[in-house]
């Protein structure tokens, strides 16, 4: 397979994931327009963020396994299809009961993105390249909490709501007709299991304790993104500024770029206990800060954190895993996702300075959590060079 197909392949994964993730937000800017047209509270249209967000859960369990059996290229492009009609779906809702049920069923086919793109780079790519690929898609989800929230807003403020949802299921057509065209097949990693021997991997998975330890850390990240600039959102002065903070945040994203070369030239645990660091430095800057220009600045080097923790942690989880990948990266996309509606819910509860106080303390546990890694990591080193 040639470089430059290899290379396309990335660019395409990469555009695809942040248009997937677009839609776990553009129902947020919606809120006050749906509300008003179907007689509801804009609190009530929450709702479909919610639905989305379970139904969104339990795909990323099962598309991952499932791709073993049927292929990566498969399941990608068949998952853009019917995202396709589930995203127009949306559009055809008239009442609350209607968008809930087609935000869930939405986000139940847009889960067959995250998981299994994560094993597919694993198998096209190898060593640095592979751990570019997979910062950069993780860099595109993150992009994706504020270009879904600004498209859903631009296309509202020149059309109705249900433009937002029309253009991005035209995107998805557009997508899979590229996609079926440009991406390679891979080895199908198995023949067909039953779902309790999926069941059983993933609980073999979740016994070893060195996964538990990276499931913690993996909890922690989006937990730690989301309800920080939630927490911030509810005590800002103004919608527009909160946009241009998470804007300028957004520039740390480019620090996963270089996630290769640091676990290349230091080692996947160093680079975790880096990322750790780096985030538990910003947060406590952070508490001290009220001036809105300088924390955007800050807000920068904590983006850096969660940038160069999400791929170092899918690195050590893919090359730790084995055979049971597949089970062990939709797990990883499972807890991160719940790490985030954690986070949402939290932020909700707490004042701003509490929260910062809550992030901080589970950066520290990380940093333990990282230790203990490292510590089995060494003491595994040793022992096989003295066998």
């Amino acid at each position: 397979m040639s470089v430059g197909r290899l290379r396309i392949s990335g660019i395409f994964l990469f555009i695809t994931g942040i248009l997937v993730a677009c839609n776990i937000y553009t129902l947020i800017p919606l809120y006050g327009a749906i509300g008003s047209e179907m007689g509801i509270p804009g609190q009530q249209v929450a709702n479909g963020s919610t639905f989305f967000t379970l139904f969104y859960a339990f795909g990323l369990l099962i598309f991952g396994p499932v791709s073993d059996q049927v292929g990566r290229k498969k399941i990608i492009v068949g998952g853009l299809i019917f995202s396709a009609l589930t995203t127009f779906l949306v559009v055809l809702a008239n009442v609350p009961i209607e968008l809930f049920l087609y935000r869930g069923l939405q986000g139940f086919t847009l889960a067959s993105f995250a998981p299994v793109t994560f094993l597919y780079v694993f198998e096209l790519f190898s060593g640095k390249e592979r751990t570019m690929w997979l910062a950069l898609i993780n860099t595109g989800f993150l992009m994706a909490g504020i270009l879904g929230q600004l498209a859903s807003s631009s296309m509202l403020a020149i059309g109705t709501w249900h433009s937002v949802y029309i253009l991005f299921s035209f995107l998805y057509i557009l997508l899979f007709l590229l996609n079926s065209v440009i991406l390679p097949k891979t080895k199908v990693q198995s023949s067909t299991t039953h779902p309790t021997d999926i069941l059983r991997g993933m609980v073999t998975v979740l016994k070893n304790r060195e996964m538990q330890m990276m499931y913690m850390i993996v909890f922690s990240i989006l937990f730690a993104f989301v309800s920080f600039y939630e927490a911030w959102g509810y005590q800002s002065s103004g919608e527009s500024n909160m946009m241009m903070l998470r804007g300028i945040g957004l520039f740390g994203a480019i620090l996963s770029v270089f996630t290769g070369i640091f676990i290349e030239r230091f080692g996947a645990v160093n680079t975790l206990f880096v990322g750790i660091i780096l985030g538990w430095g910003s947060i406590f800057i952070l508490m001290f800060v009220h001036d809105e220009g300088f924390l955007s600045l800050i807000s920068v080097f904590f983006v850096s954190s969660i940038a160069l923790l999400i791929p170092t942690i899918i690195h050590l989880i893919g090359g730790k895993s084995g055979i049971l990948r597949g089970k062990a990266l939709s797990l990883y996309s499972f807890i991160l996702l719940l790490g985030a509606s954690f986070g949402s819910f939290m932020a909700s509860l707490l004042s701003y300075k509490a929260m910062l106080t809550m992030i901080l303390g589970f950066f520290t546990l990380d940093l333990l959590l990282a230790y203990q890694i490292g510590r089995k990591e060494k003491s595994l080193r040793i022992k096989q060079e003295f066998s």
